[in-house]
């Protein structure tokens, strides 16, 4: 009866957990978010101020300036779609990089965003390849070798290879691996990112499956 009693609470604690969970990370990214842009901190105060020129109620001016706000955002992005995309994005690049102390933050950011352009170039660039441990048996996973370069460490010829982090692309590690361990894995970037977006789902798309 215990082990009975014991198996339907556990099932429900199962079926329970992701919603549970779900709820938790809803509740943390809130509080998260609510840290950095409330109505209590510095950005929220000036959202607030903004707001207050149209309602003298404290909360509708801090919504009306974070629709300010989403609205400029907006109009940036229908003056990028309709092709000013250089001149929006050259102007902001230069204003970041200029601000004191913050210029090589906004720098190594500016550059993180932009490999999550379709059409950046220097993300094109880059071939994917295979890097294998132990042999031509042994485990091989999949990296962006930014560059052909081979460098010198101690005798032996390396590649430096960048693997992302799944289901998260951006991230990931930068890996020096034996050159002779690096191999051309005649896949394009959009099929190495679909791969690592999916976690492996996308794969049998890019790569010969076996039937059983």
């Amino acid at each position: 009866m215990l082990r009975s009693i014991v198996k339907c609470f556990l099932a429900g604690v199962v079926t329970v957990l992701p919603l549970a969970i779900t709820v938790a990370v809803v509740g943390w990214v809130t509080q998260t978010v609510s840290g950095f842009l409330g109505p209590r901190t510095m950005l929220g105060g000036l959202l607030e101020k903004m707001g207050l020129r149209f309602s003298e109620e404290p909360w509708i001016a801090y919504v009306i300036g974070w629709a300010f706000v989403l609205a400029l955002i907006f109009g940036l992005g229908v003056l990028v779609e309709f092709g000013a995309k250089r001149f929006v994005q050259g102007n902001l690049d230069r204003i970041g990089r200029k601000l004191p102390m913050l210029g090589g933050i906004y720098g190594t950011v500016r550059q993180m965003m932009g490999m999550m352009d379709k059409e950046n170039s220097d993300l094109k660039g880059m071939s994917v390849v295979f890097c294998t441990f132990g042999g031509d048996s042994g485990a091989m996973f999949l990296a962006l070798l930014p560059t052909p370069e081979k460098f010198l460490i101690g005798e032996v010829e390396y590649h430096a290879i960048l693997i992302p982090s799944a289901p998260v692309p951006m991230g990931g590690s930068l890996i020096f691996v034996p050159a002779a361990s690096v191999k051309p894995a005649n896949l394009s970037v959009d099929a190495f990112m679909s791969m690592y977006v999916s976690m492996g789902m996308s794969a049998p798309q890019f790569l010969t499956s076996v039937k059983n």
